[in-house]
């Protein structure tokens, strides 16, 4: 029997520069809390404001795996990279956050 609630939070793994616009963001769900999770990645140029860059969907009954993502049309050279999950229960914490330097790629 699985208990229903909340995600766990998802984590981020490791982060592959592509160019000065992109990134490759290697990362694994958490606990999906019974449901099928909708996955939000979102970045910030100022660790304050944060605008959400995409969202992928992970079914309930899918392996965790590693999974990888594609984030590209970033702007600036500092940015800030965090993700949390959401299902019909509720939202899981924030992911640890990520400092990404694009510059000089």
């Amino acid at each position: 029997m699985c208990v229903q609630g909340p995600p766990g939070a998802p984590t981020i793994i490791g982060i592959n520069l592509v160019d000065t616009r992109a990134i490759i963001l290697l990362w694994r769900a958490g606990l999906h809390g019974g449901l099928d999770q909708l996955i939000h990645f979102q970045t910030s140029s100022n660790n304050q404001v944060w605008t959400e860059k995409t969202t992928v969907t992970v079914l309930a009954n899918e392996p965790s795996s590693l999974q990888n993502i594609t984030i590209t049309d970033l702007v600036g050279t500092q940015l800030y990279l965090r993700m949390f999950a959401s299902n019909a229960w509720g939202i899981s914490d924030m992911s640890e956050i990520w400092n990404i330097t694009l510059q000089g790629v």
